[in-house]
């Protein structure tokens, strides 16, 4: 007779159970996370303002049953990565239990600093954008109507990093000429994603000794942030979350 009944089946509220998830990783800046099983699925949720930046995902382990209703064995299976609040789905077969759903935070994907979270405005009031909503590398950070998109969610982060989607805000090529674009690129430590938020306003890598600047003053949607001199101009004057 086949074994569908499913292990855990009430939800587990992760809030304070450090029992359940990784112990070199950390629970979410805000909001509350749980999982639970259903059928032949673990499910793990998070709400309530969860860090857009930081990275989970659902893991459990899957028992196979033979005719005798014997375990045979367990394997891991870990469903696919959300950032802040969202579901995340991990399947085991049709002979097979869930057994120990579990949220992991960081593990495969990188922790976050600690830091404010939220939109970073400028010049003619636009935000500054993750074009196309991608955390690939080399992505360009843009201006943009602001929308209230994950790609205008950014991270102030205690360690000197400006990130969105787990990546940083990075002078390309570590250049230091007036004009270089930035980018979004994976964080790596080097001085060319190190940038300080100034009492006017400005954005400075030190680096380069010079501001994260909207090149031309454009109002364009799609025009790419460079950085420049300091020279305490509009389009180098940023509002960012606290």
């Amino acid at each position: 007779m086949r074994r569908t009944a499913a292990l855990l089946s009430s939800a587990v509220l992760l809030g304070g159970a450090a029992a359940l998830a990784s112990p070199a990783t950390a629970a979410p800046a805000a909001g509350s996370c749980w999982a639970y099983a259903g059928g032949w699925n673990a499910y793990a949720v998070c709400s309530g303002g969860t860090d857009p930046l930081q990275g989970w995902f659902v893991s459990a382990n899957c028992l196979y049953w033979n005719a005798n209703h014997t375990a045979q064995f367990s394997r891991p299976v870990n469903g696919f990565a959300v950032f802040g609040d969202g579901t995340s789905v991990a399947s085991c077969g049709v002979n097979e239990t869930v057994s120990f759903p579990r949220v992991v935070y960081g593990g495969r994907i990188p922790t976050q600093p600690a830091g404010p979270v939220g939109p970073i405005t400028g010049y003619a009031d636009k935000c500054v954008d993750v074009k196309g909503a991608s955390g690939s590398d080399r992505t360009p950070v843009q201006i943009y109507d602001c929308n209230g998109t994950n790609a205008q969610q950014w991270k102030i982060g205690v360690d000197g990093t400006v990130r969105a989607f787990y990546k940083c805000l990075d002078v390309a090529g570590a250049g230091t000429a007036n004009g270089t674009k930035v980018q979004l690129y994976t964080c790596n430590g080097t001085g060319a994603q190190q940038w300080q938020v100034r009492a006017d306003g400005s954005i400075l890598n030190p680096a380069s000794g010079r501001c994260l600047d909207d090149l031309g003053f454009s109002t364009e949607n799609g025009n790419q942030l460079g950085i420049w001199d300091c020279n305490g101009a509009a389009n180098q004057v940023w509002h960012v979350p606290a």
